[in-house]
């Protein structure tokens, strides 16, 4: 057991009391609820991406209503911070109740996230706006971005994509929300490798004066359940040399802002990334199913977005997820992912809260500099 002391050494700079305490539970292994939920809301998608053929699925024979969504929430009222995500979760028709109903019930709701493609600019626009009308504590939007223009028109295959995503930013920019934030996601595979640089570069000259603290990396990774994308090239062997070169011009990047707790968190992300594409699947000991989970749109839970193995539907459980986890079946997979008989995995939506669920590794390898 580690120092009480290394656990806390973030928390001041954590605006979020109930998500503070959750992570210092986390690193004790006590009894709690997940405190990170990444909910796919559904399967709809209007891109048509070669890295993932979540816009080939079709929604399942049963989603989740909106009245067992609100129940779910009402039952599980612990979440401090939310992913909604698809698909493209803002072609949910009625995501505007739906975040209504979760900011009602999740009174200890720090950050509320979405990701999009940006191919509906006008929608995505309206309904950010109908959100923020909610009076969320934090959202946080982030904009796919994965390559200069051509090149991420032709990976997201939607032509005007990229300008779409800008339009976007362009329209927040003019009318800022001191609660609202908008990031640029770009996802680093082999269909777009040495193309950071130059991306970067457009968007700074179409946005001048945009701060790199904005980007945000992340590396694609295969899921049969979630993205369907298992047969496709996403990090070949021989790329890796190109994987590093590429994660380190970025890290050097983020080496050069101000201290953040947001910023330690990416620059670790980062380094254990690098240790991921050199061959190590378990970065980190995980957290799934401890410090987070991943919800489909018809009820499933699973540990995370990667490793296709359900846990138990919340239908079974009437929407009862502390139930669900204290199942033979969810136990069994905890222990599993304890003996880091998983799959292994670096995606951002797992790796955040495992990076916090393992603080003392976190301070190894980043220090502030």
């Amino acid at each position: 057991m580690f120092p009480k002391s290394s656990v806390l050494a973030l928390i001041p700079l954590l605006p979020s009391w109930h998500l503070a305490r959750a992570i210092v539970h986390s690193h004790f292994n006590r009894t709690r609820p997940p405190y990170k939920l990444t909910f796919a809301i559904t399967h709809r998608c209007n891109s048509r991406c070669l890295a993932c053929d979540i816009w080939k699925k079709s929604e399942p024979p049963e989603p989740l209503s909106l009245e067992e969504i609100t129940r779910f929430f009402q039952k599980n009222p612990y979440f401090s911070w939310i992913d909604l995500t698809g698909g493209e979760p803002f072609l949910r028709p009625d995501l505007p109740a739906l975040t209504q109903a979760l900011l009602r019930h999740s009174s200890r709701l720090y950050h509320l996230h979405l990701p999009t493609n940006a191919v509906a600019p006008q929608l995505v626009i309206q309904r950010v706006q109908e959100i923020l009308a909610q009076n969320p504590a934090r959202l946080t939007i982030t904009l796919s971005l994965d390559g200069p223009e051509t090149l991420h028109d032709t990976l997201r295959g939607v032509t005007g994509n990229w300008q779409h995503a800008l339009e976007i930013w362009r329209h927040f920019q003019r009318h800022p929300d001191p609660r609202l934030q908008l990031f640029f996601g770009y996802t680093l595979s082999d269909l777009n490798l040495e193309a950071l640089t130059e991306t970067m570069r457009q968007v700074q000259t179409a946005l001048p004066g945009l701060d790199s603290r904005v980007w945000h990396m992340n590396i694609a990774h295969h899921s049969s359940h979630y993205y369907a994308n298992s047969a496709n090239p996403l990090r070949s062997p021989e790329n890796q040399a190109a994987f590093v070169r590429e994660i380190t011009a970025f890290r050097a990047i983020k080496r050069r802002e101000p201290f953040h707790p947001i910023r330690f968190l990416e620059l670790c992300y980062l380094d254990y990334a690098l240790a991921f594409i050199r061959g190590k699947s378990h970065p980190m000991p995980c957290r799934a199913l401890r410090s987070s989970l991943f919800l489909a749109p018809d009820g499933t839970v699973f540990p995370c977005s990667i490793w296709d193995r359900p846990a138990g539907n919340l239908r079974a459980f009437d929407f009862d997820l502390r139930a669900l986890l204290a199942s033979s079946a969810a136990q069994e997979i905890t222990g599993e992912i304890r003996a880091s008989r998983c799959p292994g995995c670096w995606t951002p939506c797992d790796a955040y809260p495992t990076i916090l669920g393992n603080l003392p590794l976190a301070f190894a390898p980043v220090r502030p500099s």
